[in-house]
């Protein structure tokens, strides 16, 4: 057949490479007008799972935590970072046409002005004492329009011989504090809420804003809007304290955005490797233009066949499938190199068209059986759960048959319209592997064997990483934000949320839960109110009364003409110059008023409107704050109290881990834990372990196709199970390779690169296959050493070496992954195959006409 095959290619190869052009120009054209890219990373898994129902169910109830975009502020300043996050927030409202939900808990109305009862009863007793030391600075601002009061308040108390009261060394900062920025080119606005409640900690506040935008599911990047949009505002805010605070992005839509850009971005940065690499490898291996021509065609036609048929039978690609095309670059020259090389040997004794059916004939049956088991390799997801997987075996399998019915039809039309080739050249490595093996096969297959047990021991060490979490860029600002959070204890990713029936049940609940060893923190909608409320009460009354004439202060509306500010000015200086304790302790101060009165009426006016409108705004605040009503459920925001409660009554439980559940231990015994008390109990965790649990049920049903039909296979083609068992012995060896490295190198098997271990038998029995059939064609392992075999399998290998070394330089940490562990894959496959294979050969079994 296959003679009958490569005789009419050859006697019409004009025809044929015409046809060829033409299907192959009509598949690029639709390949790239039906191009389609599914980028709901959620549904990368068949997830019709109870588990996944009850998530569903809780999002249907709960919709504003579902696709949320985070926006993360923070800053040293509390007063200010809430003033831009409020700032923010209003403007990201105002694109209602983009953002339907826009929420900062910490910036609302609500928060303002109830913010004291939230504070713990020892730091509101502080605060209080802190007014109370401030209670004339306050009452001096209250009374006037100007700085009148103040300095009239400093003068009697400088002037009066007794010790300076109380809070002057507070008035005496503020001072110095407004005077930097009032002589400043670009003067700045002052926090002054933050001045007055300066606490001794030097660390981060932060401020949250959770957001839901319009989504298009039907583009390749559905959350570009929501994130470009978010950018442009951000980009945009003009707030006076807006330099004091830092704004990153993170959350469910950014992680997800981030990874689908990413795993594009990656793909043609790994394309464009993959494709300079395999020229340079080619021209170094082959170095015959013609048959870089041949072999470069031959992957170009199958890589826009394959690209057309996913999307007539997938009709998209994935995260995960579109990482075949950049494979495909490496994977669809195997194929030709063989047949080219094979073509190349056989010119040293035939004609042309002799040598091109020559190497059909006697190569072809392997190359279809190499196609048959790298198909198989990838079509052994097809029948699991992992859908994204799936996919891509329908993509990369069809893309097999395609490489391999190229490179018989073709390469044969294209050599027969050329010139022959140059001669081939033997690598360096041929003299001294083949003396090595020729010279001692028992040892080095003995040796093989035994290397074989400890990496077995090794690889039993290899873990299997649950989040997916571990797909995302561990540098993005979107995980490195996400990290802080963590880190910080404001946003815990892991922790579990539960749907009470109602607040008495969950209230019921919550004992319980709490009671558990692995959780740290339940949290019910009841404990968003504030604690101890009736003892905060009787707090803030007492610091109403404390304040009340600064409340109740009746103002002085006269304005202060800048020589009268002069004059008190001086005043003020001139009674600390002669007090020795107020010369000593307000000394700074005194520096102030030294420039204050050299300074131009503009800066002694930028000085007066720094300090006091601001001053009287808080003053306002503070009134309200401190008069503020006790917090019921009843009047908490809306749109807090919806994130809690359902419209059926139906409450939130949160549940929040004890220790850091990286580990599968860890993750397991924290939500089986929750689990045995709180069933419909969902979050990251849950889906996490249900997806891994899916990934790795996958991996073994993949695995156990991919090993069993291929050694099937082997047996009855190769008539022998010896040989099929020898074939089997490198690729063993590469997987166990792969999981010893994974294991030493700290890289976990995670949801993209478990494909590695089922592609290593796929696409690694091909080189046991050419090497057998070549091995029964020679009389002996020298021969079959110094044959284009080995070459062959070097060569292919080499290219695909390159091709998947590239994907290592991916940020897509599934793709990264993929790469590195592909590349050591192929490295330990090529050595097993042309030293270990010949060796096991030799030394177990014989070839037509073998001789030692």
């Amino acid at each position: 057949m296959l003679e009958t095959w490569i005789t009419r290619v050859t006697r019409h190869a004009l025809l044929v490479l015409s046809v060829l052009a033409l299907v192959t120009a009509g598949a690029a054209w639709y390949a790239v007008d039906r191009f389609s890219m599914n980028s709901d990373t959620g549904q990368l898994i068949r997830q019709n799972t109870p588990w996944k129902a009850i998530h569903q169910d809780f999002t249907s109830a709960f919709p504003q935590y579902d696709q949320n975009t985070l926006v993360v502020l923070s800053g040293k300043k509390p007063n200010a970072l809430i003033n831009v996050t409020a700032s923010l927030e209003n403007a990201l409202r105002q694109r209602d046409d983009v953002f339907s939900l826009v929420f900062a808990p910490g910036a609302s109305d609500f928060t303002e002005e109830h913010v004291l009862r939230y504070l713990d009863t020892e730091t509101l007793n502080d605060t209080i004492s802190r007014l109370a030391d401030a209670q004339p600075f306050l009452g001096a601002i209250a009374e006037h329009d100007n700085l009148r009061g103040i300095f009239e308040l400093l003068i009697d108390a400088v002037s009066v011989d007794e010790t300076l009261p109380t809070g002057i060394e507070q008035i005496s900062d503020a001072f110095e504090l407004t005077l930097a920025q009032s002589v400043s080119p670009d003067p700045a606005a002052i926090s002054w809420r933050d001045e007055l409640f300066r606490t001794d900690t030097d660390g981060l506040y932060y401020q949250l804003i959770f957001i839901k935008g319009r989504q298009e599911f039907g583009h390749d990047l559905p959350n570009k809007l929501v994130i470009s949009e978010l950018e442009k505002v951000i980009a945009g805010l003009s707030h006076p304290h807006r330099d004091e605070v830092s704004i990153r992005l993170t959350g469910q839509v950014t992680l997800e955005h981030g990874e689908i850009v990413s795993a594009i971005s990656s793909a043609q940065l790994a394309g464009t490797i993959a494709l300079v690499l395999l020229i340079v490898m080619l021209v170094w291996g082959v170095r015959s233009m013609r048959i870089i021509a041949a072999t470069y065609l031959t992957m170009l036609c199958g890589l826009i066949w394959t690209a057309a048929f996913a999307m007539f039978t997938v009709g998209q690609y994935n995260t995960i499938s579109i990482l075949f095309l950049v494979m495909f670059i490496g994977l669809g020259v195997d194929f030709a190199i063989h047949f080219c090389l094979k073509y190349q040997e056989s010119l040293t004794g035939h004609d042309k068209s002799a040598a091109i059916i020559d190497a059909g004939t006697k190569l072809g049956p392997a190359l279809m059986l190499c196609g048959l088991t790298s198909a198989l390799g990838f079509l052994s997801f097809l029948p699991t759960e992992y859908v994204g997987i799936a996919e891509m075996g329908i993509i990369s399998g069809s893309g097999m048959i395609f490489a391999v019915f190229l490179s018989l039809t073709l390469i044969p039309a294209f050599f027969a319209v050329t010139a022959k080739p140059q001669p081939p050249v033997r690598l360096p490595y041929a003299a001294p592997m083949s003396a090595f093996v020729t010279a001692r096969p028992r040892q080095t297959a003995w040796m093989t064997i035994a290397l074989a047990s400890i990496l077995a021991v090794i690889s039993t060490q290899a873990r299997f990483d649950y989040s997916t979490l571990s797909l995302k860029d561990p540098h993005s600002e979107a995980m490195t934000t996400l990290k802080e959070l963590h880190d910080e204890d404001i946003v815990t990713d892991y922790a579990l949320t539960y749907v009470a029936d109602d607040l008495d049940a969950a209230a019921t609940l919550k004992p319980a839960l709490a009671a558990l060893s692995a959780v740290s923190e339940v949290v019910t909608p009841l404990d968003y109110l504030p604690a101890d409320q009736d003892e905060k009460t009787w707090l803030l009354e007492d610091a109403g009364f404390l304040l009340d004439s600064v409340f109740s202060a009746t103002k002085d509306t006269r304005p202060l003409p800048d020589a009268d500010l002069i004059s008190l000015i001086v005043e003020l200086r001139d009674a600390i110059n002669h007090d020795p304790e107020a010369r000593l302790t307000l000394a700074k101060l005194a520096e102030t008023l030294d420039v204050l009165i050299d300074a131009d009426t503009g800066t002694r006016d930028r000085f007066t409107n720094l300090m006091v409108p601001p001053l009287q705004k808080e003053i306002d605040w503070l009134q309200r704050a401190i008069q503020s009503e006790p917090v019921s459920l009843e009047n908490l925001p809306a749109d807090l109290r919806n994130r809690l409660i359902a419209p059926d009554g139906r409450a939130i439980v949160s549940i929040t881990p004890a220790q850091d559940v990286l580990s599968i231990e860890a993750l397991r015994a924290f939500t089986e834990d929750v689990l045995a008390i709180a069933p419909t109990a969902t979050g990251r965790a849950v889906l996490d372990l249900g997806i891994g649990d899916i990934v790795i049920e996958a991996f073994l049903i993949a695995l156990t196709i991919a090993v069993t039909s291929i050694f099937i296979i082997l047996c009855l083609t190769l008539r022998s199970i010896l040989d099929a068992v020898l074939v089997f012995i490198p690729l063993t060896m590469t997987a166990l390779v792969t999981l010893s490295v994974s294991v030493l190198a700290g890289l976990p098997l995670n949801m993209a690169n478990i494909v590695v271990i089922p592609l290593i038998f796929g696409l690694g029995v091909d080189n046991g296959i050419h090497i057998v059939k070549r091995y029964r064609q020679v009389p002996n392992v020298a021969e079959l050493v110094r044959s284009s075999t080995p070459k062959a399998v070097f060569l292919s290998n080499l290219t695909t070496l390159g091709t998947f070394s590239a994907l290592s330089f991916s940020s897509h940490q599934g793709i990264y992954s993929i790469g590195v562990l592909l590349t050591v894959a192929l490295i330990s496959l090529m050595l097993l195959t042309l030293i270990s294979l010949p060796a096991l050969l030799a030394t177990f079994s014989r070839p037509a006409g073998y001789s030692q």
